[in-house]
């Protein structure tokens, strides 16, 4: 009978602990949704800064801006990284100071968040006071390179078809995920 009770408490115990690795688990992942979620923001946000110099450029029919722009992203990390913070926040985690930096090849966001819940209370001592973090980087790359002008007809290749765009055209709207793809970086 004595071997029994041990048997029973040891695993109590481990079903325990495995709870609490499973409590760990869920919140290890929701702290990286929300650092990639708050990655692509910035990624998203920094691209979207491009839309006035962007349709200004298309607008004036100026290849050579129109090539630039393609070619050098820039950097607005405070609107950026605003966003990221919006994305972090709606999806239970915060940005700590420097916690959102241009990426390493300068065309995108590393983004580190922490949980703003601890794992929770368990089997296993100290889990109440532990966050998850996490880290996710998103860049913006171009998809497109800057083809014949004819009139005020624009041409581009954009992944390997061809596109054209009028700004003078009536039913002209500027869509910059045309010429920019964001997505997460390995």
């Amino acid at each position: 009978m004595g071997i029994y009770i041990v048997a029973m408490a040891a695993l109590f115990f481990l079903a325990f602990a495995y709870f609490a690795v499973g409590q760990a688990s869920v919140t290890r992942g929701q702290a990286q949704t929300a650092a990639d979620a708050a990655a692509l923001a910035a990624a998203r946000a920094d691209r979207d800064a491009l839309r006035d110099d962007f349709l200004q450029a298309v607008t004036a029919g100026d290849v050579d801006a129109l090539t630039g722009l393609l070619a050098n992203l820039g950097q607005h990390d405070a609107a950026a990284c605003a966003a990221a913070a919006g994305y972090a926040d709606r999806n239970g985690a915060e940005i700590p100071p420097g916690g959102c930096v241009p990426a390493d090849d300068g065309d995108g966001y590393t983004v580190t968040v922490r949980s703003r819940d601890a794992v929770g209370k368990s089997a296993v001592d100290g889990t109440e006071e532990i966050h998850a973090k996490a880290t996710a980087t998103a860049v913006v790359e171009p998809r497109c390179v800057v083809g014949p002008k004819e009139g005020q007809v624009l041409g581009f290749t954009c992944d390997h078809r061809d596109v054209t765009i009028d700004p003078t055209s009536a039913g002209f709207r500027l869509d910059l995920s045309t010429f920019y793809t964001v997505h997460l970086s390995q």
